[in-house]
């Protein structure tokens, strides 16, 4: 959810898929917005994206490793 002067707001069934999905929608952001310098976007079907969001959730666990480690320092 976007919300006009504050941000967006990220939802997730755990603190790992929120922080995930809070990381990669400013990276996605920014592909689109390049994306869209270079004309049309097509965008996936709701079947698609179900399909992308059960995938992308099957490998929440690397990403946070390598999180976990580099806030450790």
């Amino acid at each position: 959810m976007l919300m006009r002067g504050h941000g967006a707001t990220m939802v997730g069934g755990s603190i790992k898929q929120v922080v995930y999905r809070s990381i990669y929608a400013a990276l996605n952001a920014g592909l689109q917005m390049d994306a869209l310098r270079l004309g049309e976007a097509t965008f996936l079907e709701p079947q698609e994206a179900a399909k992308a969001a059960a995938s992308n959730d099957k490998v929440i666990e690397r990403p946070w490793a390598l999180w976990k480690r580099q806030a450790m320092g």
